[in-house]
């Protein structure tokens, strides 16, 4: 067991936003960033490098928070971390990594790297069953045309990475060879449990192919946010969610810098909390927002173009732009702690760095209230 070190101090509350809340809230939902924790760049632990942390999920039973990273198997085989995590009011929080265990395949084997046929995963999204204890996780797969083709996942794991079983995705998550399904790299890259387990989210990136282009300056864009039953393991719905247009114009022409939707926590009664990162990679500048959404009034997609009815409502909840002190960076996970002393819920956001030395490895805590 290892305690991270700290490489930025203590970063006290200093945002404390306010938002009007949604029609069936009966308290104002509102952040208060309590402070951040960076962890050393590569560190190494029980023999992986530690980095593209994309996706956190709390266990409640155990107290334990589980990190997914984004390896895909290059560095070491793909894998996730088991951390504790001590949330102060006064400070950064107590970042504490306890094991590490690699995805198992159904045959009980790692997965290799991707070579010729084989296709590694690209972990992205987690999330830990409430009721059952087992761990959902996604993949984005494969579109490296013209041959390397994998589809994307939700598969199940035991708390030791071995394979449970999959979620039967709606067909038009199948990758393919023509402007359909899928992009690359911009799939299922947000899984949440529902605080009673009934309902699985995932949260689709960017838009499929079908769906119109990804957002851009001039505009922003729709893409899906998948619900499915965790008995039958199928989707029951879909809603188009509302991207916003990226916050600035790229230096370099034909960029593919974007806005995507990076992680999806379901706080119940059909309300989310959405995370959108955008980017400028060729100037390391990051935009990262959160919003409060609502499935109530949106239409059903789920055999539909995403554009077809009434997307889902959303209201900004916090500009990450405007917390003093935060390192701003590529911040794609996030799950609800414990509560707090004094009642609130906990909020815990983690970076992925993408094993990139200008990058870092961050986690972020507030305190939230009204959920």
């Amino acid at each position: 067991m290892r305690t991270a070190a700290l490489l930025t101090s203590a970063l006290t509350a200093a945002a404390l936003v306010t938002v009007a809340p949604p029609a069936r809230a009966t308290e104002p939902v509102a952040l208060d960033f309590l402070g951040a924790t960076v962890l050393p760049n590569a560190e190494q632990f029980q023999g992986t490098t530690v980095g593209g942390l994309s996706a956190i999920s709390y266990d409640a039973r155990s107290g334990q928070y589980y990190v997914i990273s984004d390896d895909r198997s290059a560095k070491n085989p793909a894998r996730f971390y088991t951390a504790r995590i001590k949330v102060s009011t006064t400070g950064a929080p107590e970042v504490t990594l306890t094991g590490t265990k690699p995805w198992l395949r159904p045959d009980g084997t790692v997965f290799p790297p991707t070579a010729g046929t084989t296709v590694a995963p690209d972990p992205e999204g987690l999330a830990v069953d409430p009721r059952s204890g087992q761990l959902f996780w996604s993949s984005e797969g494969e579109r490296a045309l013209p041959s390397t083709i994998g589809d994307p996942w939700i598969r199940i794991a035991s708390r030791d990475g071995a394979y449970r079983g999959e979620v039967t995705l709606p067909p038009h998550f199948t990758m393919s060879t023509e402007p359909t399904g899928p992009r690359q790299n911009q799939v299922l890259e947000g899984l949440s449990f529902t605080p009673d387990g009934r309902r699985l989210y995932a949260g689709t990136e960017d838009p499929l192919f079908q769906d119109g282009p990804v957002p851009s300056p001039a505009a922003g864009a729709l893409t899906r946010v998948t619900e499915f039953d965790p008995r039958t393991r199928r989707a029951v719905a879909e809603y188009a969610y509302p991207l916003e247009k990226l916050f600035a114009t790229p230096p370099n022409a034909g960029s593919t810098d974007t806005n995507g939707l990076t992680d999806v926590l379901a706080l119940g009664h059909g309300k989310l909390l959405i995370t959108e990162r955008a980017s400028i990679f060729s100037t390391n500048t990051w935009k990262v927002r959160l919003y409060l959404a609502d499935t109530h009034g949106a239409t059903n997609v789920l055999h539909r173009k995403a554009s077809a009815g009434t997307p889902m409502r959303k209201k900004l909840l916090l500009d990450l732009s405007d917390v003093p002190g935060l390192k701003l960076d590529n911040f794609e996970g996030a799950t609800l702690g414990p509560r707090l002393p004094d009642g609130r819920r906990s909020l815990i956001l983690v970076t992925d760095d993408n094993f990139n030395a200008a990058e870092v490895t961050e986690f972020a805590t507030f305190a939230i209230s009204g959920v």
